[in-house]
């Protein structure tokens, strides 16, 4: 046998065993990451999200919620270890807020009465009649509402109160804003990539942030976070003229409309494509229905609620809703919260109507917003403050590009 023939069988199983080493070293790297997805988002949310993230891209979306899944329950155990031993002390705290900003306004706000509890009602435009605080309406929260946030001629806009929708876990709280719809307008702005756009749609500009002519503390007044990714189910968005994603049959939609107006309802039955919707978003079945929670809220069908962690996993989660007369917008968001719990929490605070917007600690997100103490330094003629302490959050948080949807109100 000659020299050559000799290298030239040596250099087959060399490359064999070479490439059998990437194989291995690369499966090390992935089973790493997979086991530091069940630890690190204790500890820092946003690594856990962007490990998450990359994981979904190598793996695919499901095996990554079955370790976040598992996760979640390793929190859950130590929420619960967390509260027997600190002698039930508040899971979630209000953030300090700076005091309310007055504003004074030449037009008088467009005032609401309630509607008959009928899906021909909420469809309909509600009338203007006797004002009623956003504070004072009526509720269900045990502890009421307290006022937080700009006036406009002495008249709140938000209020806050915190439930516990889940009587087996008496550290799972909910925080509720509600939002009074007559004094202010909701707008939809995608992120820098998400939810990525439908095949075929053509590309579009897409800067993720609050417009900049809108950055002013005379208009801007708060901000949260949209839904799911793209991949989490394909759930429906419209804004600025464009379908990013078709709507889906029967799927939770919120509708804005021309108007002003803002509906929550199921696509095809409450809310459907006309010339008055200027944009909409869709984020899984409804949580509450005509006052009702969902009955399918416990289903062990984690692809029923977004492609993602089980809804009986406890988590950080985020939803929206609205009252039956359509006059307050009412935004929930807590920890240790099921998919069911935060449905409860939603109809505590007064939705009749209402969907499950984005999960994880670091994707659920309220902020208000001031003028900053010193723009010059900052960069930024406003700050955002957090709703909770325990949100994540920066001073500048919407103000630049964000990588996911958010909605954000400004005075009507």
């Amino acid at each position: 046998m000659s020299d050559a023939n000799v290298s030239v069988s040596n250099v087959k199983p060399r490359r064999k065993r070479i490439w059998l080493r990437v194989v291995l070293i690369v499966g090390a790297i992935l089973m790493l990451m997979m086991c530091s997805l069940v630890a690190i988002p204790v500890i820092s949310p946003s690594t856990g999200a962007d490990m998450a993230d990359t994981l979904r891209s190598i793996v695919g979306p499901e095996p990554v919620a079955a370790l976040e899944s598992l996760s979640f329950h390793i929190q859950d155990v130590f929420n619960r270890l967390r509260y027997q031993a600190s002698g039930g002390q508040p899971q979630i705290s209000f953030a300090d807020s700076p005091a309310p900003e007055v504003h004074a306004s030449t037009n008088t706000p467009t005032l609401l009465t309630a509607q008959p509890s009928t899906a021909s009602a909420h469809a309909s435009a509600p009338t203007v009649s006797g004002y009623l605080n956003v504070v004072d309406a009526p509720s269900n929260v045990d502890t009421g509402w307290q006022a937080f946030g700009p006036t406009v001629n002495g008249k709140p806009i938000m209020a806050r109160a915190v439930v516990q929708p889940d009587p087996t876990r008496l550290y799972a709280q909910a925080a509720l804003v509600r939002i009074d719809l007559s004094m202010i307008d909701l707008h939809l702005v995608p992120g820098t990539i998400e939810p990525v756009a439908a095949k075929g749609v053509k590309p579009f500009a897409r800067p993720g942030i609050i417009p900049i002519d809108q950055q002013t503390a005379d208009n801007l007044i708060a901000a949260f976070n949209g839904g799911f990714k793209a991949i989490h189910g394909g759930y429906g968005m419209l804004t600025n003229g464009i379908t990013i994603i078709p709507p889906q049959a029967n799927m939770a939609t919120l509708g804005i409309f021309s108007d002003g107006s803002v509906k929550i309802g199921a696509w095809g039955r409450d809310i459907t494509a006309t010339n008055d919707l200027i944009a909409f978003r869709q984020n899984c079945p409804l949580l509450v229905d005509e006052g009702q929670v969902n009955p399918h809220v416990n289903d062990e069908n984690h692809k029923e609620w977004g492609y993602t962690v089980k809804n009986l996993a406890t988590t950080w989660r985020s939803g929206l809703g609205v009252s039956q007369d359509g006059r307050f917008l009412i935004y929930a968001a807590g920890n240790s919260l099921t998919v069911q719990t935060l449905a409860n929490a939603l109809q505590q605070g007064g939705a009749y109507y209402a969907m499950q917007l984005d999960i994880n600690g670091f994707y659920t997100r309220f902020v208000t917003y001031q003028a900053a103490s010193n723009p010059k330094v900052t960069g930024y003629a406003l700050t955002a403050n957090k709703l909770l302490d325990q949100m994540s959050g920066d001073p500048a948080l919407f103000l630049h590009p964000y990588n996911r949807d958010f909605f954000y109100i400004t005075y009507r």
